[in-house]
């Protein structure tokens, strides 16, 4: 009796830690395959990637598709033609989906966070650790896998990108985080065409809110690692980037697993600010 109390309990922390954050691994997610049939894998990856090898059964969308074409870089395309690509892959907005890409932990996360500010319910991010990974025995293949077109019906959501109006006019005590390269910051990486930063920002680079092996900290570890930066859980916080997809690991550190109170993501990020020429960027 005791021991089935126990294994219950152990079952009901499981339950409770996954629930608290947007964040699985690959283990929560093998063992999700084996009950939930109906599950969406997302695979954001550039196609001749996913061509290559990808978990079975993963649609692909690389994460270029939602962008406009010749247009500020990562600029999304409108909400209705989003809602139409994703339709045509068979996501829908009630479906629980699972979103992962290889080796990195950004565009996961941006397609995260495009597929909650659009109203999909029930999104989780792929933990990105490779050792974890071939631990848990996913099954891997080449084949293309495709799903019966469906509806996704856009719905209002508190995922919301910051213009760049609000960001020019932020309240006083707000922390700017810039999330890219200390080279881009300081407008010295040529490849990136980085002048510098949006006046009054702080560099905090994404990869602070995770492990050496791409997974994300703890709540504890991160909160110590922003600290560094002037961040703490209860300060306003808004985080940017080149063009909201390393910033949108930086949200989920510190938003959705450490737990801070006020954070606001500028998905437009430097590709948006400096699209203007009369705005101030500084070294």
């Amino acid at each position: 009796m005791l021991k089935k109390l126990f294994a219950f309990a152990l079952a009901l922390m499981a339950i409770h830690s996954f629930a608290q954050s947007p964040v699985i691994s690959a283990k929560d997610l093998a063992n999700e395959l084996k009950t939930n049939k109906n599950l969406v894998i997302v695979d954001v990856n550039a196609p001749d990637v996913y061509a290559k090898k990808h978990v079975q059964g993963a649609i692909s969308l690389f994460f270029k598709e939602l962008y406009q074409p010749n247009a500020v870089e990562g600029k999304l395309r409108p909400a209705p033609e989003l809602a139409e690509i994703l339709g045509k892959k068979g996501i829908s907005n009630t479906a629980k989906i699972v979103v992962y890409e290889n080796e990195s932990n950004k565009h996961n996360n941006r397609v995260w966070w495009i597929l909650k500010s659009l109203g999909a319910a029930d999104v989780w991010s792929l933990h990105v650790d490779a050792k974890e990974f071939a631990a848990a025995q996913l099954v891997l293949n080449s084949n293309p896998a495709t799903a019966k077109p469906t509806t996704f019906a856009l719905a209002e959501s508190k995922y919301k990108s910051l213009t760049m109006d609000e960001v020019k006019n932020l309240p006083q005590g707000t922390l700017l985080l810039d999330g890219r390269e200390k080279e881009e910051f300081n407008g010295v990486d040529a490849a990136k065409k980085s002048k510098g930063h949006i006046p009054g920002a702080v560099w905090m680079n994404y990869r602070e809110v995770l492990t050496p092996t791409g997974a994300f900290k703890t709540k504890d570890e991160i909160i110590a690692a922003a600290s560094k930066f002037g961040a703490t859980p209860e300060k306003p916080i808004v985080v940017y980037c080149n063009s909201g997809v390393k910033a949108s690991t930086l949200l989920v550190g510190l938003k959705e697993i450490a737990g801070f109170q006020n954070v606001q993501y500028y998905g437009g990020s430097y590709a948006d600010w400096s699209s203007n020429p009369e705005n101030q960027i500084v070294k």
